[in-house]
């Protein structure tokens, strides 16, 4: 009755924002005025020959054998007043690769078509994977996808995000955030088995990141774009195609979701909902907190997806209840820009590089080779080159980050670089692996060899991102303080040596390493 009760009362709370229940915040006083547009693709595949799931273990150990959800490809599309634009993309996908070797199937790739056709540069464009550990294998080393499934992606988000730019209507955007302590955590275990690990030398992103876009008028969304740190790891490899808890709160938003009860209420129907992850580097899902408002699932628990829709549809709850609290708040800069920055990584990894270098000899990935381009421009043997993209909407900056980000990164941006809130985007325009500052690589080392340090292919990726996103964002006109040299630190050397149980044993999740 209790749940019944809150969730209730989140789903009035959304409809009296909707219908300008709250005066001065649902008219939007002073609010600048935007142009949005947002679509989404099914990137479902026909087939399912050859058609491997990416993020568990090691080599072709996660054939699919069936889908239980479809996977999309989301966008959001938004121009100024002055007709500058940025695009905002999420990909159902363990992760996908800035070009490819196979052909022109790449994040930049399909940027520069858009470029190409509708003049929107390519370093206003954000495109990201939701990191999904049962969706396609984008990157090779897990068994791969055929070709014909990269081709029929490819156009499926060149089109949706034409579809987004066609869509651009007059909207007001709204931001808010939320408090998401205690549904995710670390490794292991943390106190009264709260599976939150230990927060104290690993701490995590728990801040939800939420920007809506309605119509100035009547107060319809259009689009809502939810950012939340946390690997899409619900389950563990199932073998069948799933979005995890990213499509879950997705079609939560959109009022379509398959498990809620008939007649109910809830999201926001005809609207489309971009899900992004942020800062999921040493961060996994820990469940829905006791007590908290999840919506009603009527699938028995028995069902594959209902862990899924569980989380997923409790994180929509949290973005919801946030947009119809007291803080949240509409941009009041009509100005959107993007820039971005080259990154040069030196793959300091031999198992990563022997699984580049070596695609049919017997390797540590049981000769699976990583599909990403490996020749120029975007790699020079042992160095990868790719782009660390930052985009500014009225006052918010969107840090995109080229792997998994480590929250340390999140961190330090928010304490050099001024803004009211910070959305950072992880696997964003490429798929490199975890992203570490110093002092996370040395915790890796010790602690995660069969993790995080197994996908990291440099101890100093995240302090470069951080050097990179700090210029970016001065160059987008955002004020920057402290040095840069923060994100350079060591840590504690040697290591801190109070790993979490589950760490100490050298396993990952379900005891299989995760990327």
């Amino acid at each position: 009755m209790r749940i019944r009760i809150r969730a209730a009362t989140l789903m009035a709370s959304a409809a009296l924002l909707v219908a300008g229940a709250a005066p001065a915040l649902a008219r939007g006083d002073g609010a600048a005025r935007f142009y949005v547009g947002a679509a989404k693709a099914d990137v479902t595949p026909g087939s399912l020959a050859d058609f491997y799931l990416g993020g568990y273990g090691v080599g072709p150990v996660h054939l699919a054998t069936a889908v239980l959800r479809h996977i999309y490809f989301r966008v959001i599309a938004i121009r100024d007043r002055d007709g500058n634009q940025v695009v905002i993309g999420a990909l159902d996908s363990q992760g996908y690769s800035i070009a490819y070797q196979q052909g022109p199937y790449g994040f930049r790739d399909v940027e520069d078509y858009i470029q190409a056709h509708l003049g929107i540069p390519a370093d206003h464009i954000i495109l990201q994977a939701t990191h999904t550990h049962n969706g396609p294998d984008e990157i090779g080393i897990w068994g791969g996808v055929p070709n014909s499934y990269f081709a029929f992606v490819t156009a499926q988000m060149e089109s949706a995000i034409e579809q987004a730019v066609a869509r651009e209507q007059p909207a007001l955007l709204k931001v808010a955030t939320a408090d998401m302590a205690g549904f995710s955590g670390t490794f292991g275990q943390g106190p009264a088995n709260s599976n939150t690990g230990d927060l104290t030398d690993y701490p995590i992103d728990q801040q939800l990141r939420v920007l809506q876009a309605l119509t100035p008028r009547r107060h319809r969304v259009i689009a809502t774009l939810l950012n939340y740190s946390s690997h899409a790891t619900v389950y563990g490899p199932l073998n069948k195609v799933s979005p995890d808890w990213p499509g879950a709160a997705a079609t939560y938003l959109e009022g379509d979701e398959l498990d809620t009860n008939p007649g109910a209420r809830y999201g926001y129907p005809g609207s489309i909902a971009i899900v992004t992850v942020g800062a999921v580097g040493h961060t996994w899902p820990a469940g829905v907190p006791s007590g908290e408002a999840a919506p009603a699932i009527v699938s028995p628990k028995t069902d594959d997806n209902y862990p899924a829709d569980e989380f997923g549809n409790a994180v929509a709850a949290r973005a919801i209840a946030a947009l119809s609290g007291s803080g949240a708040f509409y941009l009041r800069q009509s100005r959107v820009d993007g820039t971005e920055s080259t990154v040069h990584i030196v793959n300091n990894n031999p198992v990563l590089l022997a699984a580049d270098a070596e695609p049919s000899n017997p390797t540590p990935l049981g000769g699976y080779k990583i599909d990403r381009a490996d020749t120029p421009p975007w790699a020079f043997g042992d160095v990868y080159v790719s782009k660390v993209t930052t985009l500014r909407v009225g006052e918010i900056p969107f840090f995109g980050v080229p792997g998994e980000p480590y929250p340390s990164i999140k961190f330090t941006l928010d304490q050099q670089v001024h803004a009211p809130v910070q959305f950072m985007l992880g696997l964003a325009q490429d798929q490199l692996g975890y992203v570490e500052e110093p002092a996370d690589y040395n915790g890796a080392f010790q602690c995660s060899t069969t993790d995080e340090w197994f996908f990291t292919i440099s101890p100093i990726f995240g302090a470069q991102v951080a050097d990179l996103s700090r210029e970016n964002a001065a160059a987008l006109g955002f004020r920057v303080t402290g040095s840069a040299l923060s994100a350079w630190a060591p840590g504690q050397v040697p290591p801190a040596t109070n790993c979490t149980e589950q760490q100490i044993e050298g396993q990952g999740t379900n005891g299989l390493p995760v990327g």
